[in-house]
């Protein structure tokens, strides 16, 4: 009996340790101190291995869609630096799904206010259509759509870079810009030559206001210089979409042309229009938003058309631009200059068109 009380009372007494010694560990201690190689678990899912390139490319994507809403940064250096980051992974993600995610963060840049952050877009813009130009194809809406607004931006340097942007448009989706925005695009470009769309009034009247058009156009060196680059821009613009390039394809005699044309895109809108076949016709007293379409419709009802083939793009060009514009470059050629150069070509390529109208 003494001896079992003894034990009872050893086990509500406190162990003194003796100094240098560990404490006792207890009876139902288990051993975590193993290394194991695998962990086996219930019902786990087969993981696939993938290579390193997959990988890499992998973290390459992930880390786009991170930076891409440092497209909206508040520091320019930031939105910059992003752009470049960019500019430099284009050959690994020029056919990833996140390129569509990148191109809309950085449209909306077109209107950005900081030089070095529009330069480093247009940049961009010009490596990605060097890869592979059916990018810019596919997201050729959007493009427009920033271009237009940045033509129509009040600030004056966002306007004159416009026709940076517009040319490397026409370089790498020239054909899909002017059969969606034909009408839209001369419209702005002539808002930022500082170009008047309206008639001139018979009545002599003295103006003391200041739009935005001829706030771009003040005499500075800057502005003569992006007024080169924009007239050249307004040439590329109308060329692409009025003159037929002239391509050198398979001889005539090539037993085999006629099955490559079937699956070629046509040269002009409503291909099966003699079979009548797939034909879209305005019938007399037809209208578009409410006005008649006529040939002498005006450009607010016009601009909401696509002009799909060379034909029409000429006669609107010719019915409501040809004589302000020949206008407007007498003064350029009579200024003389690099400019008057380029404004002397413009003309010759007016008339050119004008006379394949005729022709046609």
């Amino acid at each position: 009996m003494a001896k079992k009380k003894t034990l009872k009372q050893q086990d509500f007494q406190k162990k003194k340790l003796k100094v240098g010694k560990a404490k006792a560990k207890p009876s139902n201690l288990t051993d975590t101190s193993f290394v194991a190689r695998t962990i086996s678990l219930p019902n786990q899912s087969k993981i696939n291995t993938n290579n390193s390139g997959t990988r890499d490319s992998t973290r390459t994507e992930e880390e786009v869609l991170k930076r891409i809403s440092l497209c909206r940064h508040h520091s320019a250096v930031t939105r910059k630096e992003t752009l470049v980051y960019f500019k430099q992974i284009i050959p690994k993600v020029i056919n990833s799904k996140c390129i569509t995610q990148m191109l809309s963060g950085c449209f909306p840049l077109i209107c950005d206010e900081d030089m070095h952050v529009r330069i480093a877009l247009l940049e961009l813009l010009e490596e990605i259509g060097e890869h592979d130009e059916n990018v810019l194809k596919l997201h050729s809406r959007a493009f427009v759509l920033f271009i237009n607004s940045g033509m129509t931006h009040i600030t004056p340097s966002v306007q004159r870079d416009s026709g940076k942007f517009l040319n490397c448009a026409i370089k790498y989706c020239g054909d899909e810009i002017v059969r969606s925005a034909w009408i839209k695009i001369l419209r702005g470009m002539f808002g930022v030559l500082g170009w008047s769309l309206e008639k001139k009034s018979s009545k002599k009247t003295v103006s003391m206001g200041i739009n935005s058009a001829s706030v771009v156009n003040m005499n500075s060196s800057k502005a003569q210089k992006a007024r080169d680059i924009n007239l050249e821009a307004l040439l590329n613009f109308v060329k692409c979409g009025c003159l037929e390039e002239t391509t050198e394809n398979a001889s005539v005699n090539d037993d085999n042309q006629f099955i490559f044309d079937k699956y070629m895109l046509p040269e002009f809108s409503q291909p099966y229009q003699h079979l009548k076949l797939f034909t879209k016709e305005f019938i007399s007293g037809s209208t578009i938003k409410g006005s008649p379409v006529t040939s002498t419709s005006t450009l607010e009802t016009l601009s909401g058309i696509s002009f799909q083939d060379y034909p029409a793009r000429r006669k609107v060009l010719i019915e409501h631009f040809y004589e302000k514009i020949m206008e407007h470059l007498q003064s350029l050629i009579a200024d003389g200059g690099e400019c008057g150069k380029k404004a002397n070509a413009f003309k010759g390529t007016l008339e050119r068109i004008r006379l394949v109208d005729l022709e046609a």
